[in-house]
């Protein structure tokens, strides 16, 4: 694992963002009750390229039940799948999911199950390296699993794993690679982009 302190331009993009009060209110709520709580996937991927993210989603190791028990207003959007929801101002809302692996895809799309895990078994089922960083705001350091810091330098777009098996698994992300490297500017990594071809 490799871990980064994150930067003054990353911050400033981050603490900038309409939702920033009640997200990392959300964390130390999280971190207050014993549990690991980050910021994962595009949010801290858009803010290490200066772009602020849309919204951001946060990670833990916390069960949905325990979230739900530390957050009164909570909506269970996707229970089965670790996702809970809490509403904040301006009937926005924040995911917070439970850190997992995933099990056998059946449909091309969905895990027929999941199982709870930690932060790298968490880092090591999502599509991309560049996707799979996260940010624990209470420490102000950026954890990496699978190289997505070296692959943002290199604006490379790049399967975390096997690209044949990770695209098998969710044919959408076929269409995320695209998508990805077309709106961040980045090559698509030459054994990703040859399976993303040939599917």
């Amino acid at each position: 694992m490799k871990t980064e302190i994150a930067t003054s331009s990353f911050l400033r993009v981050l603490t900038g963002h309409r939702q920033w009060v009640s997200v990392k209110a959300a964390c130390d709520r999280l971190k207050n009750a014993g549990f690991d709580a980050v910021l994962a996937g595009g949010c801290v991927r858009d803010g290490l390229l200066g772009v602020q993210p849309s919204d951001f989603d946060v990670a833990t190791d916390a069960t949905p039940d325990q979230v739900e028990g530390l957050f009164e207003k909570s909506i269970s959007i996707g229970k089965t799948f670790g996702v809970i929801a809490i509403p904040i101002e301006n009937g926005e809302v924040i995911e917070i999911a439970t850190f997992r692996k995933d099990g056998t895809y059946a449909d091309g799309r969905h895990p027929m199950k999941i199982e709870f895990a930690d932060r790298a078994e968490d880092a090591k089922r999502r599509d991309f390296t560049v996707n799979a960083l996260f940010y624990d705001p209470s420490s102000n350091e950026i954890f990496d699993e699978v190289e997505g810091l070296k692959d943002l330098e290199a604006k490379c777009l790049r399967v975390v794993g096997e690209p044949e098996k990770r695209f098998a698994e969710d044919k959408l992300r076929l269409l995320r690679a695209v998508r990805f490297a077309g709106q961040l500017n980045f090559q698509i990594e030459p054994s990703t982009a040859a399976a993303v071809q040939s599917l």
